[in-house]
């Protein structure tokens, strides 16, 4: 019988996953938790199968092949063990991040190994379910790079006004206020991007308070826009403000400069996607933020596909 402790220190982590049945049963318990015990493998939809004696294998009834808890999620094939994984979830998620070099230290793995581990964990953070935003929509957009004046000089751009920023990456973020977070790494900040990035994750009709870009008079046909000029020094109109998603954004850009110090455009939105979930179920506890990340964890991360061009 599984115990049924809530865990809230690394102590007691440690202890309820004291090795590889009580993790697996855990994984097992909230990836079925109906009781049913589906089979993973891609062509087959069973509901039947056999235990093996060990608590931790099953074998398909219809297609006979032997899966676990982890066939078919960020954790399959791995050859850390499940528990080193709880750990490593818990230090990646009760902070603003954790670095590789650090994960090692602390779980006992090579950097190298601790660096696929943390990608594939802010895959499956990235993995949520659809749902568009509705009601009152902070938007607001960011860039993502290195200050000019503390780049070496060949480095530096001579001309790159406005936000138009070569050097910098753009994200563009949307915050549903008493709602979710989300942010997604765009191409660019014109007028076509951004409507295509809003229409898809804003539902039509909504209020969308932004900070007086002018790429947001695109989204008026479908939206109610409602503006600030930080330019000239206005940032609250009464209800109108994007103080929330400022908040995100400084949250964001702390964990970025005080943890991480550099991210490459290519692997960028999984930091954002890790902030993101962060942020969003900031509010639960150390046990339920694990739990949303077991819901989310049927995805796969290949190492040659992660450092691929």
């Amino acid at each position: 019988m599984l115990n049924n402790t809530e865990f809230k220190t690394i102590i007691d982590v440690v202890t309820r996953f004291p090795n590889e049945k009580a993790c697996h049963e855990y994984l097992a318990s909230r990836r079925w938790s109906d009781g049913v015990i589906s089979c993973p493998h891609e062509g087959c939809s069973s509901e039947r199968a056999y235990v093996f004696k060990d608590g931790i294998r099953y074998k398909c009834c219809e297609c006979k092949k032997q899966f676990t808890a982890k066939t078919g999620t960020f954790m399959e094939a791995s050859n850390i063990s499940t528990m080193k994984w709880f750990v490593a979830i818990y230090l990646f998620l009760h902070k603003k991040g954790v670095s590789s070099i650090q994960l090692a230290k602390d779980v006992g793995i090579t950097q190298k190994s601790a660096w696929f581990v943390l990608h594939r964990l802010r895959l499956a953070l990235g993995n949520e379910e659809h749902e568009q935003l509705e009601g009152v929509v902070e938007i607001d957009e960011t860039f993502v790079g290195g200050k000019a004046r503390f780049k070496h000089k060949r480095k530096r751009l001579k001309h790159n006004p406005g936000r138009g920023w070569r050097d910098k990456t753009p994200v563009l973020g949307m915050l549903q206020r008493g709602g979710k977070f989300k942010a997604f790494v765009v191409p660019d900040v014109l007028m076509l991007t951004l409507k295509k990035t809003v229409y898809k994750h804003v539902k039509g009709g909504s209020d969308l308070m932004g900070d007086g870009f002018t790429g947001y008079r695109s989204l008026e046909r479908i939206y109610n826009v409602q503006c600030v000029d930080h330019g000239r020094g206005h940032y609250v109109d009464g209800d109108v403000h994007t103080n929330t998603i400022e908040g995100a954004w400084s949250q964001f850009k702390k964990g970025i400069c005080s943890t991480y110090h550099k991210t490459t455009p290519k692997h960028l939105q999984g930091y954002v996607n890790e902030f993101a979930f962060r942020y969003n179920y900031r509010g639960l506890s150390s046990q339920s933020q694990l739990d949303n990340v077991i819901k989310n964890m049927k995805c796969r991360l290949k190492y040659k596909d992660l450092i691929a061009a």
